[in-house]
């Protein structure tokens, strides 16, 4: 007898595990020398969440549901690229449906 699992997921869930599952894969291909140096570059969870006027809470969710950018772990710590926040940010008071 095998040892198959079967498991159910929502698309939400299996979009955020395949993200999750390339941001492990590819962060070390991207040079975290430039991430270290300029430290102004990032954001971290609690800076986004007051951009957004959200709990730090929500955040994770918008990072679980693909609704963030992609995050960078320094020391177990969730940072954002400040010029991809402020794209979003862009993005989002033309479109604010979209965040509700």
């Amino acid at each position: 007898m095998k040892n198959d699992l079967l498991v159910t997921l929502t698309i939400s869930e299996l979009r955020s595990l395949i993200a999750e599952l390339l941001d492990e894969k590819l962060m070390p291909l991207i040079p975290k020398a430039n991430v270290l140096k300029d430290p102004a570059a990032l954001y971290s969870r609690l800076e986004v969440a007051e951009i957004f006027g959200v709990s730090t809470t929500t955040i994770d969710k918008w990072r679980r549901y693909g609704i963030l950018p992609p995050h960078v772990k320094i020391a177990s710590r969730v940072y954002f690229y400040k010029d991809q926040i402020v794209e979003l940010l862009k993005r989002r008071q033309r479109d604010p449906e979209r965040f509700e």
